[in-house]
């Protein structure tokens, strides 16, 4: 039987370097733009960015816990001095190293929803309960306005997503939508 080819001929350590330079899962635009600024209320953005950070937590005190059992199947492995254990110990390196590059990744998230958290004054549940009204009110008005100047249900999500990133301005019944900053279009509620 054949083997693969060795894969240290293709992949370089100038190569395996850059993995972790630009490793992260979302980028900092995307976790500003597409997962705060999905919500239409400064409460509602605080708690998103809480949850966001809830789970990177758990993540990473888990995928920690990974690591150091991993690190010590591996000495075990190794202890055995047989062939196949071998082979497992070093699929388990292997293991260490991309999760180690996911970990980076996962740090740079942490960092962005870290500093967004500090841009939020601190709301309480109370606080976002109290909100709930202005907040649906808000979400479904833009929604509804979004399924108004587009009768197609996709070009209403590309509508969202163009307010998300601050190119369309809603601004109470008119809406304005900027294209590279320039004024392009005004719609007009006609009630």
């Amino acid at each position: 039987m054949e083997l693969l080819p060795d894969i240290n001929k293709y992949f370089t350590e100038d190569i395996v370097s850059r993995f972790p330079e630009i490793i992260q899962s979302r980028s900092n635009f995307q976790i500003q733009n597409f997962v705060l600024n999905q919500h239409d209320t400064d409460e509602m953005k605080y708690m998103q960015c809480i949850n966001e950070l809830q789970n990177l937590y758990y993540t990473i005190k888990k995928v920690t816990l990974d690591l150091k059992k991993a690190e010590i199947e591996i000495d075990r492995l190794r202890k055995t001095g047989d062939e196949i254990d071998e082979i497992e110990a070093q699929k388990k390196e292997i293991f260490l190293e991309e999760t180690r590059i996911i970990g980076v990744g996962a740090f740079r998230e942490l960092d962005i929803l870290l500093n967004i958290l500090h841009s939020f004054p601190r709301y309480t549940r109370k606080d976002i309960e109290e909100n709930q009204k202005i907040y649906w009110e808000k979400r479904l008005s833009r929604q509804a306005l979004f399924d108004s100047i587009s009768s197609n249900t996709s070009h209403s999500a590309q509508l969202e997503s163009l307010r998300q990133i601050g190119a369309i301005d809603i601004k109470g019944k008119e809406t304005e939508l900027f294209f590279n900053n320039s004024k392009s279009i005004e719609f007009k509620d006609s009630n």
